[in-house]
C-alpha cells in the first residue's frame, strides 16, 4: 500500500494502524487521547485489578502505588539471582563434564523456568531451585510427564495441596484455561486437567495471601529484612501499612485484591518477556557463529579472568548495556518483539493527529493498532544494507529488499569515536513523571545506534511503557553473559547424525547436516510462530547444544 498509516471500516468499527514513529510517539505520549481499551485486558483480572487492566485514575493509582519496588536496589537483586540461577541452568545443561554432549530439546521451557526462578526470588522472596544433575533423566527437555527435569510436585506447606514451584508452573502453563473457563466449570470439570488448572489458581493465590500477610507483620513490627526489596514487600507498603496508617486516603491504597492482581501480571508479563529474549537470543547466536565471536570477544574485554563471584552490577551492566551483548538484545527485541501489535484506541471524541506534515482526524471510538513488527523493520527509520544472500532471502514471500528480516548486530554498533559505556538517563523527566515512576529513559544506551522516538518499541513508549523494562533488560544481559562467556550455543543436529558419524564427516559433510537443522530453525522462526500472551514459538522447538569455547564443531559450516 505504500504507506506507514491507514485505517480500515466495517460495520463492526473501524480500526486504525500505523507504522509511522511520529504518529505513534503522539499517542504514546497524550494517553487520555488515545487510551488502552481496557475491556481487552478483562482476561488479566483473575485475582483483582491491576496496573495492566486499569486507565484513567484508577491506573493512576496503581502505577504510583507499584512502581517503587522497580529501583536500582530491586535490579541489583535481579542481577545477582539471574548470575546464580543461569549458573545452575548452564550446569545442567552441559552436564558435569561440560564436554556439550547434552542436547536441549526444549530450550524454552528452561528459560521460561530460569525467569520464573529470577522473578519469584526478586519479586516475591521465593528462591526457587534447579534440579540435580544426578536426578535428571538423559532426555532432557522432552515430553515425558516422568522426566525430573520438569517441574514436580514436591512435598507442599501445611495447609496446601501444592507446593509454591509447582502451583506456579501449573497455574502459567494452563493460563488461558483459566482466564476463559469460568471457575465453577474448571472446579467441576470431569477432566483432570481442568480441576488441576483450578487447584493451582486457588493455591497460588492463597500462597500470595499469605506472602502478603507476612510482608505486612514485617512492616508493622519494624524489622528490617532482605525481602523488603522485592516487589511484593514494596508493594504491601502502599497498602496503608505503617506510621501514615490513619493519614491516607482509601481512595490512594491498594485493596487485598489489587495486591494479589498486580502480583500476579508482574509474574505473567514479566517472566514471558525475559524468558523469551533469552530464548530466540540463543537461537540467533547459534545460527549466526560470526556474531557469537563477536559477542564472546566483547565479555573477554569487559570481565577478562574475573570469575562471576567477581562481577559488579554498577560496573559490568553498563558495558553489557552499551557492547554487543546490548546489540544482541536490542536486534531480537526489534525481530522478535514480546507482541507484535500495541493496543489503543479513541474514546467518544475524535482526535487530531500530525501525519506527513499535514492534520488527520481519528474517529471516535476507533481501535487502534500500532504496529510493532512493522515498525521495526521500517526501512524509512532503520540503516540497512541490501539483502545478504538474494538467492537466499530471509522472507521470501515479502521480498523487502533490505537485511532488515535479518539479525545484524552491527547495526546497534556505532563506529568512529567510542561513546563511554552508560545507562540511558531520564532526561525529559517532568513532575507527573516523576510522582508516577516513569522510567522515560531510551530503550537502549547511550553508545548504542538510537532510533528516532516511536521507531523502537518492544516495551511500548510513553506513560504506559512496560514498568518491569529495566528489570527484563538486566535479566536477559545478566544471563547472555553468563552463558557465552565460557560457551558457544551450536544447532542439534541429532535428527540427521549421531555425534560418532559427524565426528567421521568432513567439512562438506558437517555444513550439510548443519544446513538442515540451520533451515528448520529458520522455518520456525518465520512460519512457527504465534502469539497468546506474548510472541513464541509454538509449533515447534529448535534443538540446541552448548560446547566449551574452542571445541565447536560447526564453527566453519556457518
Amino acid at each position: 500500500m505504500q504507506t506507514d498509516n491507514f485505517i480500515t471500516v466495517s460495520p463492526g468499527g473501524n480500526t486504525f494502524y500505523t507504522a509511522d514513529p511520529q504518529v505513534i510517539s503522539q499517542i504514546t505520549t497524550r494517553r487520555n487521547d488515545f487510551p488502552k481499551p481496557v475491556n481487552i485486558y478483562r482476561s488479566v483480572d483473575l485475582f483483582g485489578k491491576n496496573v495492566v487492566s486499569t486507565e484513567g485514575q484508577a491506573w493512576r493509582k496503581h502505577r504510583k502505588l507499584v512502581s517503587p519496588p522497580f529501583t536500582e536496589k530491586n535490579n541489583h537483586l535481579v542481577w545477582s539471582e539471574t548470575l546464580k540461577q543461569t549458573q545452575d541452568m548452564l550446569a545442567l545443561w552441559v552436564g558435569s563434564k561440560g564436554n556439550g554432549d547434552v542436547t536441549i530439546h526444549r530450550l524454552m521451557d528452561d528459560t521460561m523456568r530460569l525467569s520464573l526462578h529470577v522473578i519469584s526470588r526478586a519479586g516475591f522472596g521465593q528462591r526457587m531451585e534447579w534440579p540435580k544433575e544426578e536426578d535428571l533423566t538423559t532426555n532432557h527437555g522432552l515430553d515425558d510427564p516422568q522426566d525430573p527435569s520438569k517441574i514436580q510436585n514436591e512435598k507442599a506447606p501445611g495447609g496446601h495441596l501444592m507446593s509454591y514451584t509447582f502451583a506456579l508452573h501449573c497455574l502459567l502453563k494452563n493460563i488461558i484455561l483459566v482466564m476463559l473457563a469460568p471457575t465453577w466449570l474448571l472446579k467441576n470439570s470431569p477432566f483432570a486437567k481442568m480441576r488441576k488448572a483450578h487447584e493451582a489458581h486457588m493455591e497460588w493465590g492463597r500462597y500470595m495471601q499469605e506472602m502478603a500477610a507476612d510482608k505486612k507483620a514485617a512492616i508493622k513490627s519494624g524489622e528490617s529484612e532482605t525481602g523488603d526489596m522485592d516487589l511484593m514487600g514494596q508493594i504491601v507498603k502502599g497498602q496503608n501499612v505503617g506510621s501514615n496508617e490513619k493519614t491516607r486516603k482509601n481512595e490512594d491504597i491498594l485493596t487485598d485484591a489489587e495486591v494479589l492482581g498486580n502480583a500476579f501480571v508482574f509474574i505473567l508479563a514479566g517472566h514471558e518477556t525475559a524468558a523469551n529474549s533469552i530464548h530466540f537470543s540463543i537461537i540467533f547466536m547459534a545460527l549466526n557463529y560470526a556474531i557469537q565471536q563477536q559477542l564472546q570477544q566483547d565479555l573477554n574485554a569487559i570481565f577478562t579472568d574475573k570469575p562471576i563471584s567477581e562481577w559488579d552490577y554498577d560496573r559490568d551492566l553498563p558495558q553489557l548495556f552499551g557492547g554487543v551483548t546490548g546489540a544482541v538484545l536490542n536486534e531480537e527485541l526489534r525481530l522478535v518483539m514480546p507482541v507484535v501489535t500495541i493496543p489503543k484506541c479513541t474514546l467518544a471524541e475524535p482526535q487530531p493527529l500530525h501525519m506527513d506534515g499535514r492534520s488527520v482526524t481519528v474517529p471516535a471510538k476507533c481501535s487502534i493498532g500500532l504496529c510493532t513488527a512493522s515498525v521495526h523493520r521500517n526501512p524509512k527509520y532503520w540503516p540497512h544494507g541490501p539483502e545478504s544472500d538474494p538467492e537466499l532471502p530471509a522472507n521470501v514471500e515479502n521480498r523487502p529488499g533490505n537485511d532488515l528480516e535479518e539479525f545484524k548486530v552491527d547495526r546497534w554498533l556505532l563506529t568512529g569515536e567510542k561513546k563511554t559505556a552508560a545507562m540511558p538517563g531520564d532526561s525529559s523527566k517532568t513532575l507527573e513523571t516523576e510522582e508516577l515512576g516513569i522510567n522515560v529513559a531510551a530503550d537502549t544506551s547511550n553508545s548504542l545506534y538510537k532510533p528516532e522516538k516511536g521507531a523502537f518499541i518492544p516495551f511500548s513508549e510513553g506513560f504506559r511503557a512496560c514498568i518491569g523494562r529495566r528489570f527484563a533488560q538486566v535479566e536477559v544481559l545478566a544471563a547472555l553473559a553468563v552463558i557465552f562467556r565460557e560457551y558457544t550455543a551450536e544447532l542439534a543436529v541429532d535428527e540427521w547424525a549421531s555425534d560418532e558419524e559427524v565426528d567421521r564427516m568432513d567439512l562438506a559433510q558437517k555444513k550439510e547436516v548443519w544446513d538442515k537443522a540451520a533451515k528448520r530453525a529458520k522455518w520456525l522462526m518465520k512460519h512457527g510462530m504465534g502469539s497468546v500472551i506474548t510472541l513464541q514459538m509454538r509449533k515447534g522447538h529448535v534443538p540446541v547444544r552448548f560446547v566449551r569455547r574452542g571445541n565447536e564443531r560447526f564453527k566453519h559450516c556457518v
